[in-house]
This record gives structure tokens, sequence and C-alpha cells, in this order.
């Protein structure tokens, strides 16, 4: 052996002796009431307070109620993610809308880095921008009343001015109309978007086809609007749901995703893959369609409303459906590869739930949940205050608790009151029997097909 040789073995073998030294962070976990926590990665069971070293790249803490305890939260520092989410039962008021609570629709209108809101009124043609002033406080102010049939919203920053600007379906005329945003959330009407051979009730924007020029995806479809939803429902003639591709602000008619009648739609883009949420009234479903593919997440009788969003924040998008009669509330956690979990029920009240729109209300950190209540003509909000599973990833320590209280002791009334019945005096009249004849309606229409 050489010197030479000699010498890079010594160096080499100095190398291999003297390793890397780092120092592994920890996850303290407390428990309060009576419960347990296992970290599912480490394989390790907590019965009490325990610390962790963490040194994983992940660590998903689960935790878990003893019999009569409930678990209700992580608290102390915040975990990073999540896997499903616990959403508050106790809302909290966005406004009122004396037509009724049509739609809603989330966005930051006056870059200040606060979710705000914009909202329809029906039968009064109003919409509004509710501003975000914090501490769960909103400004509200009218952008336009008397429209003729307001059905849709849609937030789009147009004029590359760098705020988004609001898009209006007024189903009653046949338009899109564009309202103007002067970076303060004030908003001024610019123009009519009108389509060759539709008449929009719902659509989204996105660039389909990455152009730079924003493109429509538009629900299509003649009905009677003069009546309840019922009087609309079984009017509903040539449906269709198609893209509409801009041209210098020309729209051509181009790729068709179904023949349904869309109540509301709206799209998730990432990595030049669209996928697109539609809540189709006539067969009671909330369908994903993708790369030409359609699958039914969800199933209720006079599906209105759906909406994208990640509310665990674990990187896999869900989905918030509202179905008026029976009236409820689901959130559907992505589970990837458009694959979603089974519905998981936020509310489930008498009147008919509308709209659908996530967002961060209360500066929180956490994804919220708002909805409209048509007939009762309120919107709100559901707070989200803890994450089912607590996703750890980052490197350095933190402390969590999780809490467990007891379980409320089930009792029966001795009188059960019946839920009121909502009016039919708009347009979210008695569906009993609509429902009814569209589920004989869908039956044979399956059976022609």
């Amino acid at each position: 052996m050489t010197k030479t040789q000699l010498k890079s073995c010594i160096l080499t073998a100095t190398f291999v002796m003297i390793p890397h030294v780092t120092q592994a962070a920890n996850i303290t976990i407390n428990l309060e009431g009576k419960g347990e926590v296992i970290a599912q990665e480490a394989n390790i069971n907590c019965t009490e307070n325990c610390v962790l070293t963490n040194d994983l790249s992940k660590n998903t803490l689960i935790a878990s109620a003893n019999s009569g305890w409930d678990f209700s939260g992580w608290s102390d520092q915040k975990c990073d993610s999540g896997s499903e989410a616990i959403v508050s039962k106790n809302y909290k008021t966005l406004g009122t809308a004396s037509g009724g609570a049509k739609t809603l629709i989330t966005g930051d209108l006056n870059n200040d880095n606060l979710d705000d809101l914009v909202t329809i009124s029906l039968f009064n043609g109003q919409v509004t921008v509710k501003l975000n002033e914090g501490g769960g406080a909103f400004d509200t102010s009218s952008v336009v009343s008397d429209l003729n049939y307001p059905t849709a919203l849609e937030l789009y920053d147009w004029d590359t001015d760098g705020d988004l600007d609001i898009f209006v379906a007024e189903y009653g005329s046949g338009f899109i109309k564009m309202y103007l945003n002067d970076g303060n959330g004030d908003f001024s009407f610019n123009k009519n978007f009108s389509f060759n051979n539709a008449r929009p009730y719902s659509f989204a924007i996105a660039d389909k086809n990455n152009d730079d020029l924003a493109d429509f995806l538009i629900s299509s479809f003649t009905a009677d609007i003069s009546g309840d939803l019922s009087t609309l429902v079984t009017s509903i003639t040539s449906p269709i749901t198609q893209w509409h591709l801009n041209s210098e602000d020309q729209f051509f008619a181009e790729e068709k995703i179904s023949n349904y009648a869309a109540m509301t739609i709206d799209i998730h883009k990432e990595n030049n893959q669209i996928s697109i949420i539609s809540a189709e009234i006539e067969n009671g479903e909330v369908s994903l369609y993708k790369s030409g593919k359609r699958t039914v997440v969800d199933i209720g009788g006079g599906t209105y409303g759906a909406a994208f969003g990640d509310i665990d924040n674990d990187g896999f998008i869900d989905v918030l459906a509202a179905h008026y009669r029976p009236s409820r509330l689901n959130v559907l956690y992505g589970k990837g590869t458009e694959q979603f979990s089974s519905p998981h029920l936020i509310i489930s009240p008498s009147e008919g739930v509308t709209a659908t729109t996530f967002g961060d209300y209360n500066q929180d950190g956490y994804i919220d949940v708002a909805t409209g209540e048509f007939n009762s003509k309120v919107f709100y909000y559901f707070p989200t205050i803890s994450y089912k599973d607590c996703i750890i990833s980052t490197e350095a320590d933190i402390s969590v608790t999780a809490t467990f209280t007891e379980a409320p002791v089930a009792t029966t009334p001795s009188n059960p009151v019946k839920a009121k019945p909502a009016s039919d005096q708009s347009s979210g009249g008695s569906l009993f029997l609509t429902l009814l004849l569209l589920g004989f309606l869908t039956l044979n229409k399956r059976k022609i097909n």
C-alpha cells in the first residue's frame, strides 16, 4: 500500500467514525380528561402526559376518548395540519338577506389578508359585499340592487390590477355582469357578457387552455322562475354544462362537461389539471368532473350548493355540499386520486341550506364553513375549532394538549316537537312531491338511456 492510499484510508475512516450530530426536537403531549393519544408513525401510545422525540418527517397524533368521554380538540400550540376538522355547532351570523339567502363566495377583496364575502339576496336582486374587519365583525355594503333574478357569483382579477373583481349571473336577463374593484373593496359596473345559445344559471372562471385569458364554465338551462324552487326544478329544459373559451372577450362554446343542470359549480386548478364540482339538482347529486370522468361524491334532496376547499390543511381538496330538503350541509374530505370520505354532517336545519363557501372568517388560522339558509333569510358560518387528528411536520419543539370532556347523557324529550315546515312563499317551497317526481323521471330517463 502506498503512502497516498494509506492517507486516503485514514481520512475515510475518520469521516465514518465522526457522525454528524443533530439535536432532535421534542413533541410534548398533554392529556386533559380521560383518553389516550397514539403517535401513528412512531407506534407509541400515550395514556398519560408524554414526550416524543420528533425525528420523523411526519407525526400523526390520533386522540381516542375513553368510554363516556368525547374528544373535543387540540390546544396549546397549533398542529401544522390535520386529518379532518372539528367544526363548532355554534354558528356566527354574517348577515341577513331579505330576498332569500341564495349564494355567497369568499375572497380577499381589499388586499388586507382577511377573508371577505360577497352574497346574493335573490328576490330583491341584491348583491352585497361583507368586508372583514377582524374579530368576527363585517362591514356590509351594497354593490347593486334590483337585478333580474341573480343566481351565481365568481371572483376573478379580470383587469389584472391585483384585486378581485365580481361577476354575477343575472339569470333573468341571460347576462353575466362584471363589477370592477377599485382596490379598496368598492365596485362599479363595467360590462355585460353574453354567450351564444347559453343562459347562465351557475358558472365558474378559469384559464382552461393556459393562454392567459379567462374562460367561463357555464351551466345553462331554460326554466320557469315565476314561482318557487319546485316550479323551477320541474320546468328545467335543455340543461348543459359547457366551457366557453375566450378570444379577445368573444366566447365560443367548446368542451361539454354534462347535460345536467347545476345550481352551483366550482373549479379547482392545480398543476394545469382542472377539477369541477357540480351541485346537480335534477338528480340530487354532487358530482366531481376531472379528466373526462364523472364521480358522484354526495347524494341528497334538492342538491343546491357545492364548493372546494382544504378545511384540514392536509393538501387534499375537500368539498362542502348543501342539500335543500332534507336540509343538510356536509363536508366530504378528500383522500386523493378523486376519492372522498363519506359525508360529515355540519348541520341539518328545518329550513333549506343553499350557499357554500370556505374561509377563515375569525382569523384563528383554521378554515371555517359558511352557508345560507334560504327561507330564514340569513347567512352564517361555523368556526372550525381544531383538527380531528393532529399532524406535526415541523422540526421545532412543540407542545400540544388533547382535551377530553365528559359526554352528555342522551335524553328523550317527553313531548318531541316536530320541525316547523319551511315556508312555501319563497323559492324554497315544499320539495317533497317534486323530489318524488324527479326520482321517477330520473329512473325512467336512465332506463331510456
